[in-house]
């Protein structure tokens, strides 16, 4: 018995490390909209053989970067923290609490053989990349923070409310080759995604 207990607390453990650990990644959000431009999963082959010309000159050593679209205003929905409908013939009093952990300001993807690495909780990329992308100084910060909300409203009949974390951000990306003794080591594209506000908004809307 005592070891089943154990195992069912490892198992619930586990999960709960899993979720948090996903938490703040831009690529799981609900929406993303640009206000021009593509995220670097829209990139098709034909795009990368296009933007692969742009580094593909011999380097002794280093990187050769290009960017594609830089500061791109962006718009998400980074998850619905609740959506309650009243289907009945009277107004109804909702309160709802929550707690969370704020998501990280800044994220990065890869592809190729572009490597991702966390250093002191900050995601950079392997091999100098960040240094020779030249990002500004808010690229570099990164921090997490805990919330409590505490929301008391009517839910009026035939209404149906949602209470969503929506933000505002800027997206950059691009490719990337590196060089050593004149021989290309790697490449691919690269993208980073920077959060400049979250909040949360509530929606009521008839249905």
């Amino acid at each position: 018995m005592k070891l089943i207990t154990f195992i069912l607390l490892s198992i619930l453990i586990g999960v709960m490390i899993t979720f948090d650990g996903q938490a703040g990644t831009y690529q799981t959000y609900e929406s993303i909209e640009l206000e021009s431009g593509k995220l670097l999963e829209d990139f098709t082959d034909k795009d990368y053989r296009l933007y692969y010309t742009k580094v593909h000159k011999l380097k002794f050593s280093g990187w050769r970067v290009h960017i594609v679209y830089e500061d791109i205003k962006a718009t998400y929905i980074s998850e619905t923290m609740f959506s309650y409908y009243n289907d009945g013939f009277t107004a109804i009093n909702y309160e709802y609490s929550l707690e969370r952990s704020g998501s990280s300001k800044i994220a990065l993807s890869a592809t190729g053989t572009i490597g991702l690495k966390m250093n002191k909780d900050i995601p950079t990329f392997k091999n100098g990349l960040d240094t020779s992308l030249k990002l500004s100084a808010e690229y570099t910060i990164n921090s997490t923070e805990k919330e409590t909300y505490y929301l008391k409203f009517l839910v009026d009949p035939g209404t149906q409310v949602d209470l969503y974390v929506y933000g505002e951000g800027k997206i950059t990306n691009g490719v990337a080759a590196r060089y050593s003794l004149f021989i290309r080591v790697e490449k691919g594209g690269f993208e980073i995604f920077v959060v400049t506000t979250e909040y949360q908004r509530l929606e009521k809307k008839k249905i």
